[in-house]
């Protein structure tokens, strides 16, 4: 009977032409310091260039947003202007009837008008109200573009009435008044009686932009609106005498009253 050889197997299994197979992961599979340092560098500049890319696109339409705002806001402030300034009205001999335009002089931007618009809307269909109201705008210190209306014609037509703000963020308001002479900063309707023929006004809005200025502060962006409007009613109030006309044989006329 032949015994096995044991030592036999064992030397075969250990043969030196012999490896072990290798495992998946294993101590001589795994990532050096180096490897996993460099890798987490090169993650870091990806994910630093994506957030950068987004923030920019943030940006550029946070300010797309913001002039669109203000280019809105900025016409319909302009067409409620140009509305009441089309409809201005005068009559010489009326002290309470007036068109005075206040240059800001000092402090740029900041002029005032104070005028008599036919643009008032009755409160009821039958209400015995005037067409008639006065009509003034003037700048805010906190940037708030001021009309008041009085619909109440009175002998101090400089206040009354309520007032709102039609517009934010108006860093200037400039006017100016085409006369027989040209364009001037200043009108006053009680000195010959007469309405500018035309109105140019200057709109500045103001709008911030983060980290242009010093220590991150805000910038201002300033972005400029202008418009010209026409007034029908414009140049010197004359009162024209009316044609006497010539009666037929055997009849008199009765002259009909001119109104107010």
């Amino acid at each position: 009977m032949t015994r096995p050889d044991a030592g036999g197997a064992a030397r075969a299994r250990c043969a030196p032409g012999r490896r072990r197979p290798r495992l998946p992961f294993g101590p001589s599979s795994g990532f050096t310091i180096a490897e996993v340092l460099v890798a987490i560098l090169i993650t870091s500049i990806v994910a630093g260039v994506i957030y950068a890319s987004y923030r920019g696109a943030l940006r550029i339409i946070y300010a797309s947003q913001e002039d669109m705002e203000q280019t809105t806001m900025a016409r319909l402030m302009l067409d409620r202007i140009s509305g009441d300034f089309s409809c201005a009205f005068l009559r010489g001999g009326k002290e309470y009837l007036v068109f005075v335009g206040d240059d800001g002089g000092d402090a740029p931007g900041a002029d005032s008008v104070t005028f008599i618009a036919a643009t008032h809307l009755r409160s009821e269909r039958d209400a015995r109200e005037s067409v008639l109201s006065e009509v003034a705008y003037s700048l805010d210190p906190e940037g708030y573009l001021l009309r008041r209306e009085d619909p109440s014609l009175d002998e101090d037509p400089f206040s009354g009435g309520e007032t709102r703000a039609i517009g934010e963020g108006v860093a200037g308001f400039d006017l100016e008044y085409l006369g027989d002479g040209g364009w001037v900063a200043s009108w006053d309707s009680r000195v010959d009686d007469s309405l500018p023929r035309a109105v140019r006004v200057t709109l500045t809005m103001a709008t911030g932009r983060e980290g242009g200025g010093e220590a991150g502060e805000e910038a201002v962006r300033l972005s400029t609106f202008r418009t010209e409007t026409s007034i029908p009613l414009g140049g010197s109030w004359e009162e024209e005498e009316e044609p006497t006309p010539t009666p037929a044989p055997g009849t008199t006329l009765t002259p009909t009253p001119r109104p107010d």
